[in-house]
This record gives structure tokens, C-alpha cells and sequence, in this order.
């Protein structure tokens, strides 16, 4: 992916795509990207330029971001980004709080705009051995697509790729083979790849992932107990009020025999779980959450309990 250019050595360029699903481009926007810098292929549903860095400009990125459900920019002196726009009936900000990582230029990073929950994967790191200089970032959005179309189904393994991001230090390669074993689909690996996240940083990812250690608590063991301790509780309001559900986050009481923090809902097929450590139960409310939200979306969650 992405052609070579007979660039010359030590010049900066940088490449942008954007592509909209479901629906397509009015002929005043195509006007207007046709007009950009980079001699840019459009369509009704996509963009593509690759532009001198002098060409590119922040008012440029707010076009692209405001007409596009997802973007790319390719920078080959080493950063980049990809972004999507997702409404935020189907992905909440509350959500995705806990995968926000990283500073202004690196990591996962959410905003809102409108009714819109703009999230962006950025790296940024220079790259000292020149590995992407005749290199584009162009053909790379069409196969990362489908994560956009994963987060809208309530899908969100993707969101924990933020954490992993420059992880793998000064490593340049854009390989969109990575491995199937980190339980991720076709479509996140080649985010991880184009994001420079390293097989072994995923890999060590993935089975932490395995490794969390919880129980499931026999049926009703939590009802009427007064030695629970909450510490979180949110409510999960379904666009549909029958579907509207409330899971909470707390500690056992001391030397209990299951563990030391708990897991449960009103979710009629919620689990009341047991973990040992807090960083296993948080990772486990999370994942039950999000299993929940599956189940009963779309909806918005409001917290109940502050962490």
C-alpha cells in the first residue's frame, strides 16, 4: 500500500484521505476538494491528495473532518492519524472515556461535535532512519474503514489500540499482515499496523486481556447484602426505555472467599463477577459493560456514581 514518488531526498510531504459511508459527497463539496492542493483524486464518497507540507493546512483538516465519517493523514517524516466521526447515539463519550490516552500529538483522543463523537489514533515521532520518505499513507483508509463500522455496532476492541500507541519505539514499517491471534478483526490490525503498534506490544496486550482473573458469583449471592462497598454505577438509557439498564463497580468485604471487588447489573443477562486485583475488576466492568451495550443499544450512558 501506498506508491512510491521520485521525491526528493529530505522533503516533507504528507497525504490525506477521507471517505463518507452511506451516503455521498454534494457537488459544492467535490468542488471544493477538487480545488486542494496535491492534484486530489474525488469521488462522491472518497478523497485522496498527497500535498507538499507547506500545502497542507489546519483549515484544510477542518474541511476534511467536517465532510468526511473517516480521514487519514500521512505524514512521511513519520506522524499520523486516522479519524471517524461517529454519531453519538451509537458510541458515548462516557464509553470511550476510558480509552483516552496519550497527549496532545499521540495516543486516542475524543471529541464532540454537534451529535458527532470524534475520534482520533494519532502517532507522532519523526523518523530518524527515513524509512517512509518515498512512501504514502494513500490506500490504507479503505481497509481501516470497517473499524468505524465495528465501533458503530458497539464492537470497541479497537478503543484499547490507543494505549499501545509509540509503545514500539523508532520502529517504521507498514506491514497491513498482522497476525490473527490477538483476537482483533482484519480491519483493527491494519489500524494497529498503520500505526506502527509492534506484534509483541499487542501480543502482550491480548494476553493480559486472557489473563484477567475473575469469577462468576452464584446466582442472588449479591442481593441484600449491606457489606458491599460501590465505587462506580452507571446507567445504560436504550433508545428503547424497556432496554435501559444500571451496572455498578465495588468492593467485597474483607477475607471474602470469591475475591475483593465486584461486577453486576440489572441486566437480566448480566454476570455478578468476582475479581481479585482493582485493575482486574475495572477491566472487567468495562468489558461487561460494553457486552451489555451490545446487546441493548443504541442508548447513552450517564454515570450514577463518580470512579
Amino acid at each position: 500500500m501506498g506508491r512510491a514518488l521520485h521525491w526528493y531526498e529530505g522533503r516533507d510531504y504528507v497525504s490525506v484521505e477521507g471517505a463518507v459511508v452511506g451516503r455521498v459527497l454534494d457537488n459544492d463539496t467535490q468542488s471544493i476538494l477538487g480545488m486542494m492542493a496535491g492534484q486530489p483524486t474525488v469521488t462522491a464518497t472518497s478523497f485522496a491528495a498527497t500535498m507538499e507540507w507547506h500545502d497542507h493546512s489546519s483549515e484544510m483538516d477542518a474541511f476534511i473532518e467536517r465532510s468526511f465519517d473517516a480521514w487519514l493523514y500521512f505524514d512521511n517524516n513519520g506522524p499520523r492519524e486516522v479519524g471517524f466521526a461517529i454519531p453519538l447515539e451509537k458510541l458515548s463519550t462516557q464509553a470511550v472515556a476510558p480509552h483516552v490516552v496519550g497527549d496532545f500529538g499521540q495516543g486516542l483522543a475524543a471529541d464532540t461535535r454537534d451529535d458527532d463523537l470524534l475520534l482520533r489514533f494519532r502517532y507522532y515521532a519523526a523518523d530518524a532512519e527515513q524509512a517512509n520518505l518515498y512512501m504514502t499513507g494513500l490506500g490504507w483508509l479503505q481497509h481501516i474503514l470497517p473499524v468505524r463500522e465495528e465501533l458503530l455496532s458497539g464492537t470497541t476492541e479497537a478503543l484499547e489500540l490507543g494505549r499501545l500507541i509509540g509503545l514500539g519505539g523508532n520502529q517504521f514499517k507498514l506491514d497491513p499482515d498482522m497476525p490473527a491471534e490477538y483476537g482483533l478483526s482484519r480491519a483493527s490490525r491494519i489500524l494497529a499496523a498503520y500505526l506502527l503498534i509492534e506484534p509483541e506490544d499487542l501480543e502482550r496486550w491480548s494476553t493480559e486481556r486472557a489473563g484477567t482473573r475473575r469469577d462468576e458469583l452464584p446466582s442472588g449471592w449479591l442481593s441484600g447484602r449491606v457489606d458491599l462497598t460501590p465505587v462506580a454505577r452507571w446507567e445504560f438509557a436504550a433508545a428503547d426505555p424497556r432496554k435501559s439498564f444500571q451496572i455498578r463497580l465495588g468492593r467485597l468485604p474483607d477475607g471474602c472467599d470469591h475475591g475483593s471487588w465486584y461486577v453486576a447489573s440489572t441486566e437480566p443477562r448480566g454476570k455478578s463477577l468476582a475479581f481479585h486485583t482493582e485493575s482486574e475488576a475495572r477491566q472487567g466492568y468495562h468489558d461487561e459493560a460494553l457486552r451489555l451495550q451490545r446487546l441493548n443499544g443504541p442508548g447513552r450512558w450517564q454515570q450514577l456514581i463518580p470512579d
